[in-house]
C-alpha cells in the first residue's frame, strides 16, 4: 500500500485543485453575467429615453412639415406661408400653356428667392421644393407656377424655373445661375 499512497494523496489533490478551479470558474463568470445584466439594465433606459425622444421629435417635425399644409400661419415660425396651387389648363390647351411664357404677375428680383429644402416622398415619388421669396415661403413641385416663373425641374439637388427665354436654375447649395434659352427649352 505505500507503494501506491504517493499516487492516492496525488490523486486526491488533483481533484481538490480541479474543484477548486471549478468552483472559481464559476464563481466570476456569475459575477461577470451578473455585471453584464445590471450594465444593460441602467444602458436599456438610457437607450429607450433616447429612443422616445427621437421619436418624439420625428412625430413634431412630421406635424410641422407635412404639405398637406393649405396655407396660413406656420406652426414652426408663426409666419404666413403660402402654398403654390398649380394652375387649371384643360386637355386641349394643354399642348400651348406648357409651351407658351407665363405672363408675369410680380416680377422677382433674381436674388429674392432663395431655395431653402428639397424633400422626398417616398409613396408619391416627388420632389417638393421649399423657396423663400423674401419673408414668403413656398412649396413648390414641377409644373407649379410662382409669381411668373414656371416651375419645370425638380429634382435632389437642384430647381429650374422659367419665365419666357430665361431659364432660372437654383441649387441645394444655394448657387444661382440665370440663362436666357429659347422658350421650349428646360
Amino acid at each position: 500500500m505505500k507503494k501506491y499512497t504517493s499516487l492516492i494523496v496525488a490523486s486526491i489533490l488533483t481533484i481538490i485543485v480541479a474543484c477548486s478551479l471549478f468552483v472559481r470558474i464559476t464563481m466570476q463568470k456569475q459575477h461577470f453575467d451578473k455585471t453584464v445584466k445590471e450594465a444593460l439594465k441602467i444602458t436599456e433606459g438610457y437607450d429607450q429615453q433616447f429612443i422616445d425622444m427621437v421619436n418624439r421629435l420625428e412625430h413634431e417635425l412630421a406635424l410641422r412639415a407635412s404639405f398637406g399644409y393649405i396655407g396660413g400661419k406656420d406652426p414652426m415660425t408663426g409666419k404666413e406661408r403660402i402654398v403654390v396651387t398649380r394652375p387649371a389648363v384643360s386637355k386641349s390647351n394643354k399642348r400651348n400653356a406648357t409651351s407658351a411664357p407665363v405672363p408675369s404677375t410680380e416680377a422677382i428680383q433674381p436674388d429674392s428667392v432663395r431655395l431653402t429644402a428639397i424633400i422626398y416622398d417616398d409613396l408619391k415619388r416627388l420632389h417638393t421644393a421649399i423657396i423663400m421669396v423674401g419673408e414668403r415661403s413656398f412649396a413648390i413641385e414641377a409644373g407649379d407656377v410662382i409669381m411668373g416663373r414656371r416651375v419645370t425641374t425638380v429634382n435632389d439637388s437642384l430647381v429650374v424655373m422659367q419665365q419666357g427665354s430665361r431659364i432660372y436654375i437654383y441649387d441645394i447649395a444655394g448657387n444661382v445661375e440665370i440663362k436666357n434659352g429659347s422658350a421650349g427649352s428646360p
